[in-house]
């Protein structure tokens, strides 16, 4: 079992579960950090979405946000389609995306589930559903199980937009080549603490989200008999899209592709795509909220981290000076046959 410095263990025997993403509903400033150090999905990516959409249906009833977090996603699909069902594995989640789409919002227009994204299916009709969007979320389920419940509640011509983004990355060519090996050793490093010493189901977790990162999405299969128009994108696949690795996970990954012929596959390589300007310490508060486990695991007075930390302020101009950072991206579109 993984400690800190201590010698507190990180987690318990009673958190074996390879559901391994969970926070606290009332740790208000967690997800306030949290939200504020995100990327924010374009207005321009959302296009693409409900163009696609649109290009198979005109219904836009009922749209769900899979593994809702804290509703970001849910606020959007608001805009169009008449009602969005917010679902996560976690309650907690639930909670906070329900507290935080309280004001603004129709609330008889939002409705809430507490349901993994593998048994959805169990709790909505077949063939109800226009819209499925599951962001962050496919890396973390069983992906055949998923995706068969997520066939099950689409319409005909309904849609699963499925995305995942990684780690920061420098926008600047200079800053990526001098700077983002420092990020991304911090990055592992931070990894490798919280996955330490995992018990098997929660170490199966990590092994199965770090194969499905490395592949970029690309293990996501879609049946020819059940699916239509695959579309596969992906933004700066000079950077690197998983959180974690090798290194930080000790063992071997093993991506998988299921793309067939005939598949749209569309890259791009934007440098100001979903663009964030941090400062170092804007920068060590994403560090600090990305995973629940990281502000136990970091501590204070690593001295790797640290010394990592000084030389990436060094590097960015020092303290206060911000930088411009982009993000490595992957979503697929699916319509239902």
């Amino acid at each position: 079992m993984g400690s800190i410095g201590n010698g507190k263990p990180l987690y318990s025997s009673q958190q074996d579960s390879e559901d391994f993403w969970k926070v606290a509903a009332d740790d208000h400033e967690f997800w306030d950090a949290y939200v504020s150090t995100r990327p924010n999905y374009s207005q321009s990516f959302y296009k693409i979405i409900h163009g696609y959409h649109s290009s198979h249906s005109s219904s836009h009833t009922l749209a769900h946000d899979v593994g809702c977090g804290a509703g970001q996603v849910a606020a959007e699909l608001t805009q169009n389609y008449a009602h969005v069902v917010v679902s996560d594995a976690e309650a907690d989640h639930v909670a906070v995306a329900k507290s935080r789409l309280t004001n603004g919002y129709d609330a008889s227009r939002i409705s809430y589930t507490h349901s993994k994204a593998e048994d959805l299916s169990t709790h909505y009709p077949p063939a109800s559903a226009d819209l499925i969007a599951a962001a962050e979320a496919v890396v973390l389920m069983d992906r055949d199980t998923g995706l068969q419940s997520f066939a099950r509640i689409l319409r005909p011509g309904g849609t699963l937009a499925a995305w995942f983004y990684g780690r920061p990355t420098f926008s600047d060519p200079v800053l990526f080549r001098q700077a983002q090996p420092m990020l991304d050793r911090i990055m592992m490093l931070n990894w490798k603490k919280v996955i330490a010493g995992s018990a098997p189901r929660r170490a199966w977790g990590f092994k199965r989200c770090a194969d499905a990162m490395e592949s970029w999405l690309d293990c996501l299969p879609f049946p020819s008999d059940t699916w239509t128009d695959i579309q596969r994108y992906k933004w700066n696949t000079h950077s690197t899209l998983p959180f974690f690795g090798k290194e930080a996970c000790g063992y071997d990954i093993e991506p998988v592709s299921h793309v067939k012929e005939g598949e749209k596959i569309v890259e791009s390589e934007d440098r100001e795509f979903w663009m964030n300007e941090w400062d170092i310490a804007a920068l060590k508060e994403y560090f600090r909220v990305l995973f629940p486990g990281f502000r136990e695991a970091i501590g204070e007075g690593d001295k790797e981290i640290d010394s990592l930390f000084a030389e990436l302020t060094e590097a960015m101009g020092g303290k206060g000076v911000t930088r411009r950072f982009t993000w490595p991206c992957a979503l697929v579109l699916a319509t239902r046959r």
